[in-house]
């Protein structure tokens, strides 16, 4: 079988940015910058070679795997139609942040007052 094909949906390239941008605004912005892209071709290139290794999300169908020391969390949905493989990224999150659409339960201790 040959590598799926990897679509960039117009949500994903949103996450991305916002991901990029936030770190172009962090110190050492180009040192991380190359980083995260590094860590980025590489999570593709797995996901790209292990399509089924993460278990799909019984509830959203879709797949996720982290990256970046488990800093981000890649949602993707592998979609098989005949010969065509293909694999929709839809969604890219910084752990560091809320992500409150992900997980609606997360909570900011640090400013959290009884």
């Amino acid at each position: 079988m040959s590598r799926p094909k990897i679509i960039f949906t117009s949500a994903y390239e949103e996450s991305l940015r916002g991901i990029e941008d936030f770190i172009y605004r962090s110190p050492n912005e180009m040192v991380a910058l190359e980083a995260f892209a590094e860590d980025h071709d590489r999570v593709l290139t797995f996901i790209s070679e292990n399509p089924s290794a993460p278990a799909v999300h019984p509830a959203t169908g879709d797949q996720s795997w982290p990256f970046g020391d488990g800093r981000y969390r890649l949602f993707f949905k592998y979609v098989q139609r005949g010969k065509d493989h293909l694999i929709y990224l839809i969604h890219l999150i910084d752990n560091r942040q809320a992500n409150l659409a992900i997980y609606p339960g997360n909570k900011m201790p640090t400013f959290d007052e009884p």
